[in-house]
């Protein structure tokens, strides 16, 4: 099946129109910002780029296996949502609420998550090379197991040049 590239306009007129299908969707470089409502639904599995998903609510979003590259998620409500195995790399989330989501296996490679809320986060077996944690909130993580840390600068501002894999 060929990836069908999608403007955000586009995107928003089908949602609206109750499509919930978006396999094998690109949206890139746009501005997601007035994507709210995706409560519970599951656009997994997509390629979503470069696009600016500020100010929204995207609770409990599955964004399982999503290639999302260099998204911009800042002062996003985005408590509960499922990332597993997804591709985050250069994606930043700052002064974003992501409590009770779950990061396993994910790529948080050059992920900016500063001043971030992360409680109850798991993120097990993830890739946090270069990752930016400064100043977020790790009280109640449930995990770091497996999750690599190289040249990660954690929330009180320390390095840890790694690499490191925690343990259980």
């Amino acid at each position: 099946m060929a990836i069908k590239k999608m403007t955000a306009d586009e995107f928003f007129r089908l949602y609206a129109a109750g499509e919930r299908d978006f396999m094998e969707v690109e949206i890139t470089d746009a501005d997601m910002s007035r994507a709210t409502g995706w409560e519970d639904n599951a656009p997994v599995g997509q390629a979503i780029n470069g696009c600016c998903f500020s100010e929204g609510n995207y609770s409990r979003t599955n964004f399982s296996a999503n290639d999302m590259r260099g998204n911009a998620f800042g002062s996003c409500k985005m408590s509960q949502c499922i990332f597993t195995a997804a591709n985050l790399t250069g994606s930043a989330f700052s002064d974003s609420d992501l409590g009770g989501s779950t990061f396993e296996g994910a790529k948080l490679i050059r992920v900016d998550l500063q001043d971030t809320i992360l409680g109850g986060c798991d993120f097990t077996g993830a890739d946090l090379t270069r990752a930016n944690l400064t100043g977020a909130d790790l009280e109640g993580v449930a995990s770091f197991a497996g999750a690599l840390f190289c040249q990660t600068t954690m929330p009180d501002g320390s390095i840890v040049e790694g690499p490191t894999v925690l343990e259980d």
